[in-house]
This record gives C-alpha cells, sequence and structure tokens, in this order.
C-alpha cells in the first residue's frame, strides 16, 4: 500500500549533549541510516526538525512544527498534514536499530483502523507506529487543551493493538525498540552494530 514516513527529529537531544540525530556510524549519520530503512517501506519521507532545511538530505522534507516545543504529540501533528498518503509510518531519530519489515508488517495492519501501535511488555510503542490523516484534527484538539502525552487521543480513533508476539516473529525487540538517549547508549548502538555486522569495516564518529 502507498504509505508516507515520518521521523521525528525536533527534540533538544538534551541528555546526548548534541544532536543524537548526527551521530555517526561508518561515516553515515544516525538520520540517515533511519531515511534510508525507512525508504524501503514507504513512498516519501518528512523530516519534522526544529530548525527548517536542518539535514538537508535528497528527496527528504524537513518540516518545522506547526505548534513548536509542544513535543513529540506536535511533531506527529505536523509530520500527517504534510504527509502525501493517508496512512503514514511515523518513528523516533532515536531508535537507530528499527526495521523496515517491522514498518510494512504495521502498515498491512492498517486498513480499518487509525492507529496501528506495538505493545511491548505492556507498553505502548508510539513512536513506532502507523496513524492515519484522521488522527490530525484529535491531536490538534489535544495540543490546543495542553495535552502532551502522545496516546491522550487514541479514544478518539481507532486503534489497533499488535501483539508483542507478532513483533518478536519480525525481529529482536531490544533492536527493533532500541531507544539512544545518552552518550552510553550512543556507545551500546555502536558495539551492538560491531557485533552485528562482524566483517564491515568499524570506522565511526565518537
Amino acid at each position: 500500500m502507498k504509505a508516507s514516513g515520518v521521523i521525528l527529529a525536533g527534540g533538544r537531544s538534551s541528555r546526548m549533549g548534541r544532536d543524537k540525530a548526527l551521530m555517526l556510524y561508518n561515516d553515515k549519520t544516525i538520520i540517515e541510516r533511519t531515511v534510508q530503512e525507512l525508504q524501503k517501506a514507504v513512498d516519501d519521507v518528512i523530516i519534522v526538525v526544529n530548525d527548517k532545511l536542518k539535514y538537508h538530505l535528497p528527496g527528504v522534507a524537513d518540516i518545522p512544527d506547526v505548534y513548536p516545543d509542544l513535543g513529540p504529540l506536535s511533531g506527529m501533528h505536523a509530520g500527517l498534514l504534510q504527509a502525501r498518503h493517508q496512512a503514514a509510518f511515523i518513528i523516533s531519530c532515536d531508535m537507530p536499530l528499527f526495521s523496515a519489515r517491522l514498518a510494512e508488517y504495521l502498515l498491512e495492519r492498517s486498513p480499518g483502523y487509525d492507529v496501528v501501535v506495538p505493545r511491548i511488555n505492556n507498553y505502548w510503542e508510539p513512536m513506532c507506529a502507523v496513524y492515519s490523516k484522521a488522527c490530525i484534527d484529535p491531536i490538534e484538539k489535544r495540543l490546543l487543551s495542553g495535552a502532551r502525552k502522545v496516546m491522550a487521543f487514541y479514544a478518539d480513533v481507532r486503534v489497533l493493538e499488535i501483539a508483542q508476539d507478532e513483533i518478536e516473529a519480525i525481529g529482536r525487540l531490544e533492536d527493533l525498540f532500541y531507544n539512544m538517549n545518552t552518550p552510553e547508549d550512543y556507545q551500546s548502538f555502536l558495539r551492538r552494530m560491531a557485533q552485528s555486522e562482524p566483517g564491515r569495516d568499524d570506522r565511526h564518529g565518537a
């Protein structure tokens, strides 16, 4: 099915100390890796940023929040407004080990639903999920009411929960949902990559 991809990269990276999307592995930034993996599953990619034209990646649109400084819910709203297709796979820029297979699976399950979201260890994974344009108005209403929690609008739309065992058939949970927020997380990411790709050149930026 035709779908868009939205990468949320508008955070301040305060715990990392610098833009985590620009951290390097094998001379490629995390945002480049995320875009290339996402492009295997979707037809167009949008990056929601703090500053317009921040990453300058070919064929990828950088867009700012409509409602600045209101967190990831605002980024989702901006991305869905600009998405070319009815369905969009939305992912945070700090999940460098996510798989296009996961995006494809969730998109396949999306007809008839406004949100398709994994639930792992009894917790939603809202930053690695499918959202339809039908979510735009419910999200905007929540933003205008002062709500910032992503799941706040779930009660207003049709949600399909994807069980953990379905996701485990796609890949390792600790990889698919690995979250990179601190320098320690970055070093852990580098170790994971070195273990999974032993034959590759391990040049990277620190």
